[in-house]
């Protein structure tokens, strides 16, 4: 076999349906599929019974059973024991999986020898908005890279990542060879990233391959994920907290660069204003003083009104702000934690855009968007995690 995808299944019966509605008609043949039935009940072992009896030419099918959930690194680690392919493939149980998925997959992990593994970018299916692509870092947080973003608002090149979810992940057999087994003392949260932290450390590269699009119900994590998510997020900070790398700033001022650079000279050369209402505030300060430092704009002044306001939820600019700034000639930029929790401002903006039509909202996800945009008629997302 070429490929082995193997699919832990913890999952309601008609999300895992549409999930293997997508997988059949989407493998490429030579591929060996097995499925860890992680606990789901006597529907979803029929269903994947069935799929066995009725897989197409070249496509095998093996289930793995466990009668109660024994977690994904346990499930996982059971498959990898059996898998043959030369391209290894981990998905979840309630993605939704476009064409040439595999295929693309496979050529990115072909396409050098530092590569080790690849992921693509997952939307929600509810608004088609970015939901991951890719895992980038401040200096104590991990972020969604362009979460909530427009799939026409990232890159469009393959790019290098620290780290991607399993939900859609891709490997070449021998970084399996090499990196071993997933650590089970980490129980459903993070031992994929503690796997690719190992892999990365034995000199592999993982890149966001932004052809490869999957839809991702989130639908089921497995058992007792959210009550063991501080210990798995403690253990993966105490074994690799020295080695991760605050790659945030590179995707977040390049992205800023970029936009400016597409707007014609008067506007881009217009001196910005900074508006901070970041909530986490050691980010916010680093952002502008790496600004100040940059050559490609000029920071006139930055206002702090991330004390106006209380925690999550949307920022209503004509209560955190009134008429301050309205009226400047200025650009002004905005900076966010998430842009979408400044969704509910076309008032403010509606008044603020008879002054400047080119003032841009920045967030601490990389995201860039013209604050004109903000109340198109409709965004992809408002998750913030």
């Amino acid at each position: 076999m070429l490929h082995t995808v193997i699919v832990p299944v913890n999952q309601d019966y008609n999300i895992l349906n549409l999930f293997t509605d997508s997988l059949l008609r989407t493998v490429s043949p030579s591929t060996q599929i097995i499925f860890i039935n992680d606990g789901s009940g006597t529907a979803v072992r029929q269903h994947l019974d069935k799929l066995q009896s009725e897989c197409k030419e070249g496509v095998t099918v093996e289930i793995l059973q466990h009668d109660y959930p024994l977690g994904c690194a346990v499930s996982i680690n059971s498959a990898l024991k059996i898998a043959q392919g030369q391209y290894i493939y981990f998905l979840d149980s309630d993605t939704i999986l476009n064409h040439n998925w595999q295929q693309l997959m496979s050529e990115t992990l072909d396409s050098s020898d530092e590569i080790g593994m690849a992921g693509g970018v997952l939307l929600y299916p509810q608004t088609g908005g970015v939901q991951h692509c890719g895992i980038a870092f401040a200096d104590t947080i991990g972020r969604h890279l362009f979460l909530n973003a427009s799939p026409m608002d990232i890159p469009k090149h393959t790019f290098s990542v620290q780290l991607v979810i399993f939900a859609m992940f891709g490997m070449k057999r021998e970084v399996y060879e090499k990196v071993g087994l997933l650590d089970e003392k980490f129980f459903n949260g993070y031992e994929d990233f503690d796997y690719q932290m190992r892999a990365r450390a034995a000199g592999y590269d993982i890149v966001i391959n932004p052809e490869v699009l999957a839809y991702h119900w989130e639908r089921s994590s497995g058992i007792h994920r959210s009550f063991n998510r501080k210990n798995n997020l403690a253990r993966f900070w105490k074994k690799w907290g020295s080695d991760i790398k605050a790659d945030i700033w590179p995707f977040m001022f390049d992205h800023l660069k970029s936009h400016l650079e597409q707007q014609d000279a008067a506007s881009a050369s217009l001196p910005m204003i900074g508006v901070d209402l970041a909530e986490v505030r050691s980010d916010a300060d680093m952002f502008w003083s790496q600004l100040r430092e940059a050559e490609f704009a000029t920071l006139t002044e930055v206002y702090d009104y991330s004390n106006r306001f209380n925690s999550n939820g949307a920022i209503w600019l004509p209560q955190v702000l009134g008429k301050e700034l309205i009226q400047s000639r200025s650009r002004l930029l905005f900076l966010v934690d998430n842009f979408t929790r400044l969704l509910e401002n076309r008032y403010w903006i509606e008044m603020r855009h008879a002054h400047r039509a080119q003032d841009l909202i920045i967030d601490l996800y990389g995201n860039v968007i013209s604050i004109d945009r903000i109340y198109e008629s409709c965004w992809p997302g408002t998750k913030v995690r």
